[in-house]
């Protein structure tokens, strides 16, 4: 099917409007001039407008018609870049092969990789062994499926005598060496700036057995998420063990070297 420009869908429309009257009125001869003028200077159909008589819902088709027919012809507007499943899937990878030469993927010794999803434009100190920083996180499995969070606005808090988002309200407080979060978040947070942002992919060896399984979650949707999460490691009834990773959104709202 040939897509109509927006003169043969605003023309359409007019002769929708219009089929429900026999005669135009003063205000449709006011509104749509330039339709009939177009198609008149082009010798393609007289004017419509500038006619006293009634017109019959025939004459209407007609002249709709054959201005759809020279909207056809006309300059179209500028259609999707993928018409198909496979062209979509191509310019997909397209925009994927772009961002990543843009914002690589790093990759750490000890088997961590993250992506730096914003980066920091404040000056002041980096992350380093040591450091103590205040951060937000948000951690997902491996399938993109939500766990539990602090501060970002996915969980809620008591404030103000009522339950509200903990977006700018919970945060949690890190020593570096110390083990508060696990050894592979430690080291992925390593030359953060105030205000970064970075997703990290991390795998079990140096995950929440690391860190005696903090952070702990405080929900009972977070609860149950990390209980299924142990036991996909270790494996349950016929499932055996799987070194299933997960996945850290962690922002750096403080740095105190």
């Amino acid at each position: 099917m040939v897509a109509m420009n927006t003169l043969g869908c605003v023309t359409l429309s007019l002769w929708i409007g219009l089929s429900y009257s026999f005669a135009p009125t003063p205000i449709q001869r006011m509104k749509f001039p330039h339709l009939a003028a177009q198609a008149e200077d082009d010798g393609i159909i007289q004017p419509l407008f500038d006619n006293k008589q009634p017109i019959s819902r025939a004459d209407l088709f007609e002249y709709s018609s054959r201005i759809i027919g020279l909207s056809l012809i006309l300059p179209q507007a500028a259609q999707a870049k993928c018409t198909d499943i496979e062209s979509c899937r191509e310019e997909g990878e397209r925009k994927i092969e772009a961002d990543l030469k843009l914002n690589p993927i790093m990759r750490l010794s000890d088997g961590v990789n993250y992506r730096v999803l914003r980066p920091s434009t404040l000056p002041g100190p980096k992350v380093k062994d040591g450091s103590s920083i205040e951060l937000i996180y948000s951690i997902s499995t491996a399938s993109g499926q939500y766990m539990y969070s602090k501060g970002f606005g996915f969980e809620k808090v008591s404030f103000g005598g009522k339950q509200q988002s903990d977006l700018g309200l919970d945060s949690m407080r890190v020593l570096i060496g110390e083990h508060n979060v696990p050894v592979g978040i430690e080291s992925a947070l390593i030359g953060m700036g105030k205000g970064e942002r970075r997703r990290v992919e991390l795998p079990p060896g140096v995950g929440f057995e690391t860190s005696n399984w903090q952070p702990e979650p405080i929900t009972r949707r977070g609860i149950t998420q990390i209980e299924q999460y142990k036991r996909k490691l270790v494996g349950f009834g016929s499932q055996p063990p799987f070194p299933a990773e997960t996945v850290w959104d962690i922002e750096v709202l403080g740095i105190r070297n």
